[in-house]
């Protein structure tokens, strides 16, 4: 199959080809990158596929997702495994109307998104590629332990308990472990033994280690235990992003839900004199990410785009392209948010072999986007069709079609 658009975004932060396609070949790999007329040309009875007024990418990666929650509460009869099978399928599969074809679950109820994946690799549905941590790491009464995910934490005190929840969670096949040491305070709520042996078993057993690490002294905290990503890491100072590149840690901001709660409070207590803390608290983070964003990106840590979005009527919403935006409001580039979107998530999650740029050798998992999102990153908020291992999964509209 030969897929053309007026404009191919290879996710390498620089590259834009114009009148050029992709040869997908039977394996679902980018065999061949080239003129579209060449190709067309050379490949001669291949369907073509044609998007003459979109941009194409490779699909987005959302580093930080909860698909499984009770955000959203059925009634208390059907508040079951099943039902959580079902509500973890479906926000999955939600994320190709956002453009993502490949996620890290940070915390739903241990063993949903094994099992899901499992069923996906049998054929019973299509999800995109995904890792998982399973559920989250809290102490008792810690964040996370009554906030939201529920059966998505479990509390867990102590070194030797952490090794025991992380080789349970190795077993169940997570490449990936996460703990949850911070909320609204500056407190950090595991304490720095805690947190260097959860590290230091992570990597003797070969699977890496996110954190909720959004104050201080917990980002430091971290930092000094070697986690492989700090999820939000909200109020980090410039010496602490040196140190995280210095040690190969991934920053995962998630602008996105805190600037979207800010938003939300600025509008509920505009009248109030006197507002609650959680307006504060969240209109600081939100004036943190405006003010140094730009500045660390600037540094060179390895930036990945998270959502942790879970919407007021409990729907997790992937809503990458969002978080791209206040990337490029705060001063990048279109191309230069679409690499973090893209390639830098995939070599997070150690796939950079795989996927994450328009390439030939890799998968073909596609974003196909209405208007040019090299100059305009809104453009990527208008999905017109995704691919996985170049496979149509979603999309509606027009496009031009022949044999």
């Amino acid at each position: 199959m030969i897929i053309s658009a007026k404009k191919i975004i290879t996710g390498d932060g620089k590259t834009v080809l114009e009148k050029s396609a992709l040869y997908v070949n039977a394996d679902g790999k980018i065999e061949k990158i080239g003129n579209a007329d060449k190709l067309k040309g050379r490949y001669l009875g291949e369907k073509v596929v044609e998007y003459p007024e979109s941009t194409l990418l490779p699909g987005l990666v959302d580093l930080h997702a909860h698909l499984g929650h009770w955000g959203c509460r059925p009634a208390p009869r059907v508040q079951n495994d099943f039902m959580m099978g079902f509500i973890t399928q479906k926000h999955a599969q939600n994320a190709f109307s956002r453009g993502i074809t490949a996620l890290r679950d940070v915390g739903s109820p241990e063993g949903v998104c094994m099992t899901m994946k499992a069923a996906a690799e049998r054929g019973f549905f299509k999800i995109p590629r995904m890792e998982y941590c399973g559920s989250a790491l809290c102490i008792t009464g810690g964040h996370g332990s009554s906030y939201g995910l529920g059966e998505g934490v479990e509390e867990t005190d102590g070194i030797d308990a952490l090794r025991k929840a992380i080789r349970t969670r190795v077993k169940h096949g997570s490449k990936w472990i996460k703990i949850m040491t911070s909320h609204r305070s500056d407190i950090c709520e595991f304490s720095q033994e805690e947190l260097n042996a959860a590290a230091e078993e992570c990597h003797r057993l070969g699977v890496k280690l996110a954190v909720h690490s959004g104050t201080q002294p917990s980002i430091g905290m971290c930092i000094e235990a070697g986690f492989d990503t700090i999820e939000h890491a909200t109020f980090v100072t410039r010496e602490q992003v040196q140190r995280m590149i210095e040690k190969g840690i991934a920053w995962t901001p998630t602008i996105l839900p805190y600037t979207t709660i800010y938003n939300v409070l600025e509008e509920k207590y505009a009248a109030m004199e006197d507002k609650p803390q959680e307006y504060y608290y969240s209109r600081a983070a939100a004036d943190s990410y405006k003010k140094h964003f730009k500045e660390y990106y600037d540094m060179g840590v390895l930036v990945g785009a998270g959502t942790d979005n879970i919407t007021p009527d409990g729907r997790t919403d992937l809503y990458v392209a969002q978080e791209l935006a206040y990337m490029v409001e705060y001063g990048l580039t279109p191309l230069q948010a679409i690499q973090i979107g893209t390639m830098n998530g995939a070599k997070v999650l150690d796939m950079a072999g795989e996927i994450g740029q328009i390439k030939e050798g890799l998968f073909a998992d596609l974003l196909i986007a209405d208007g040019d999102a090299s100059v305009d990153i809104e453009a990527l908020k208008s999905v017109k069709a995704v691919y996985l291992n170049g496979e149509f999964v979603f999309g509606a509209g027009k496009y031009l079609v022949s044999d």
